[in-house]
């Protein structure tokens, strides 16, 4: 399914990024991914709305609270799941948390972005297996720094309390 996505992106020049548990997968941390997470550009969004809502089934999306993500598109395609992101942003306890554009690494977003990402959703699951991760694998600081670099109190508290260890290694 993922190579069905990215051909679509890559035949209607559609800048795009894998992250979550498909990221995790890529890695060898986890064996399985229920979906796809895709982060596009804002530019993007709308050509990839409507390449995904004729090759899927377009979702009706719920407005959620805390997430205030400029640009959110549920689909189904060929049975799996493919949430597509836009500027991704979130409340959280202190303030709102701003996902920056980080360079991607052949179309896969980086595992440090996760470590923020996942903080910031609070999911510990997916955080104790990329703490286990970096327990025998280098972590980027620079891209955790710049993730962190408007970041609430809470989201910088959470992420050092949890991997601060490892990255002084």
């Amino acid at each position: 399914m993922l190579k069905q996505v990215e051909t679509i992106c890559r035949l209607n020049g559609i800048d795009y990024r894998f992250g979550g548990s498909q990221l995790l997968k890529h890695h060898g941390i986890v064996d399985t991914a229920n979906d796809i997470d895709l982060f596009v550009e804002p530019d993007q969004f709308e050509k990839v709305d409507r390449m995904l809502s004729r090759a899927g089934e377009k979702q009706v999306s719920a407005p959620h609270e805390t997430y205030l993500t400029t640009y959110f598109g549920e689909y189904v395609f060929e049975g799996t799941d493919v949430d597509v992101m836009s500027s991704f942003r979130m409340k959280c306890t202190d303030g709102i948390y701003t996902h920056p554009y980080i360079e991607p690494d052949a179309h896969w977003m980086h595992l440090e972005e996760w470590v923020v990402l996942y903080t910031v959703i609070g999911r510990e699951d997916k955080l104790r297996s990329l703490a286990q991760y970096f327990e025998t694998h280098s972590i980027n600081e620079g891209i955790v720094h710049a993730c962190l670099k408007r970041a609430p109190h809470s989201v910088i508290e959470g992420v050092t309390e949890r991997f601060g260890e490892v990255m002084k290694r």
